[in-house]
């Protein structure tokens, strides 16, 4: 991740909106780490490097049409079947998938895993079949361009009822399943990756049978941090991630018993200061 130029242009519109919500999510997440972690739903909770959601390789990476993949042609190692299925995930996503699909089973709901890991190949002939039936504007909403597809890192699974009923459409998300999903996916380290109303932030339109692995730890920080979408979780990680690596010393007023104490302005600064949490200016933050 380049380091952001702190003569960045201010954002403008839905832009500053985003940048605003990015800050106020940020400032929740270091303000009380303890807290965050002790709400966490799936296990002990662990946020993610800025490194991490970066790495092709990494668990946590945030992929999307404005985030392709390093390098773009990227192939997972350690590839195996979810569940007899076909389906292939890299080897913890698919426990994790198998182990979803059987608690699925006992709920009475008997779910498949429809589709897994694709190659940078097989996603070019699928969206440039999207382009040739819809167009190309409607196929980047439901298709994601070769080299910024989820399913190329092996980590994400499309799940449907074994009925085929609403398979691949949104109406699975009115189902008793698609519900149950929704409801559990987070205890076996998946995300519902594309929620309904949140395609401006993610890109593509709402899918309820697509999921995410990223791991129980980056999961359950993900859902104690009321993020909508793993954009808006990454976003807030690289503000907090800037806060924390400003030379506070350099802004901050001069402590007391260095220089200038008796100045009446810089002591009025210091209060109006006082609310920055004292982990902040003493170290970096727990990410």
């Amino acid at each position: 991740m380049q380091q952001k130029s702190q003569n960045r242009a201010r954002p403008r519109g839905r832009e500053r909106c985003a940048a605003a919500a990015a800050l106020t999510l940020a400032c929740a997440l270091l303000a009380a780490p303890a807290a965050h972690a002790a709400h966490a739903t799936s296990g002990p909770a662990q946020a993610p490097s800025i490194e991490e959601t970066s790495a092709a390789d990494s668990v946590a990476v945030l992929v999307n049409p404005e985030r392709p993949l390093d390098p773009i042609d990227y192939v997972p190692e350690d590839l195996v079947d979810v569940d007899g299925s076909g389906a292939e995930l890299v080897s913890p996503a698919a426990d994790a998938a198998e182990e979803l699909l059987a608690a699925a089973r006992q709920a009475g709901h008997d779910l498949v895993a429809e589709s897994g890991y694709r190659s940078y190949d097989r996603q070019s002939e699928l969206y440039r079949g999207y382009v040739a039936q819809y167009g190309a504007s409607y196929a980047e909403r439901i298709s994601a361009k070769p080299g910024t597809s989820e399913h190329q890192l092996g980590l994400a699974v499309d799940v449907g009822l074994a009925s085929g009923q609403c398979s691949l459409h949104r109406c699975f998300g009115d189902t008793a399943a698609g519900a149950w999903v929704a409801e559990h996916a987070e205890e076996f380290g998946f995300v519902l990756r594309y929620p309904d109303g949140h395609s401006e932030t993610t890109g593509y339109a709402y899918e309820p049978w697509h999921l995410r692995y990223l791991g129980p730890e980056v999961t359950a920080d993900f859902a104690a941090s009321n993020a909508e979408t793993y954009e808006e979780y990454v976003a807030a990680l690289e503000t907090a991630a800037d806060v924390v690596s400003e030379p506070l010393p350099s802004f901050l007023p001069p402590e007391p018993g260095t220089t200038d104490d008796a100045d009446p302005e810089l002591e009025r600064v210091r209060q109006d200061l006082s609310w920055l949490p004292h982990w902040l200016a003493e170290g970096p933050a727990r990410r």
